[in-house]
């Protein structure tokens, strides 16, 4: 930045000062707010697992049942439930007494939630959930209207006969995030081997289905998920279809802390 001299002006006059130190002033002020913009445009990039321009996940804002939930549980910080885990879950993988929980909210039309079940969740379980360390508790979160609550009720359905996982993988790795012809409830029921369709496709369109989903968007929501997947390792929020070692990373962390007399985060924090 250049300073222009007036006539009478010379580098040792007090005008050439004061025009010295009003530019400098200047020039720190542009450093101080370019700055600032970087750290405000860091803050508003999307959470892991996604890449320029993408969105990874839907937001709750869009699901026509956020109008039913309380304002209040929006800003409701996720607690455990005091009571033991439910040993009976169908909807739940691992021992009950795991030190480490993570539930899971997804939506079957999530194309994000489909990597984590094809990509991540199989390595999660063969490492942590087959050695007793880590429990999944799945949670129908749908979000994507008629057709993810569809294939919610239909999942609830199918775990009603205790083949939920079955009817998880099938409709994950089938892709059910782009419908075709024969992705449908009941082809997925098949696939997974449900014994009786009939009582699958009249459970699936009970109110009892309907209510149970209602329930769990509803816990979603007071736990703090907005999007899909949104996991909480005990506790702690995860969101997005994140690297795997993140979730290892993750996992080890809250094993450990599990088995510490001061355990510092997540549940232990209110147990």
């Amino acid at each position: 930045m250049r300073i222009i001299l007036g006539a009478e002006e010379g580098p040792t006059s007090r005008a050439y000062r004061r025009r010295v130190v009003a530019v400098a002033a200047v020039g720190l002020l542009a450093v101080v707010m370019g700055i600032l913009a970087q750290f405000a445009q860091a803050g508003s990039a999307p959470t892991g697992g996604t890449s320029p321009g993408e969105t990874p996940t839907a937001p709750i804002e869009s699901h026509p049942r956020r109008d039913a939930v309380p304002a209040a549980a929006y800003s409701t910080p996720f607690v455990r439930p005091a009571s033991p885990v439910a040993t009976n879950d169908p909807m739940a993988v691992g021992r009950a007494d795991a030190p480490v929980v993570m539930v899971e909210y997804a939506d079957f039309l999530c194309g994000y939630c489909t990597r984590f079940a094809r990509d991540t969740g199989p390595e999660i379980v063969s490492r942590y959930v087959d050695a007793g360390v880590l429990r999944i508790e799945f949670r129908n979160f749908p979000i994507r209207g008629e057709g993810s609550d569809e294939l919610a009720r239909a999942a609830w359905a199918a775990a009603q006969q205790g083949r939920f996982w079955e009817f998880h993988n099938s409709a994950y790795q089938a892709g059910a995030y782009t419908p075709a012809a024969e992705s449908t409830p009941l082809g997925y029921a098949r696939a997974a081997g449900v014994p009786d369709l009939d009582r699958f496709a009249a459970d699936m369109a009970s109110p009892a289905a309907r209510q149970a989903v209602d329930d769990t968007v509803a816990e979603g929501v007071a736990a703090g998920a907005e999007m899909t997947p949104t996991f909480f390792v005990n506790g702690k929020k995860l969101v997005g279809a994140l690297p795997n070692q993140t979730f290892f990373d993750e996992i080890d962390a809250a094993a450990r802390e599990a088995r510490s007399p001061y355990p510092m985060r997540g549940y232990g924090q209110l147990l």
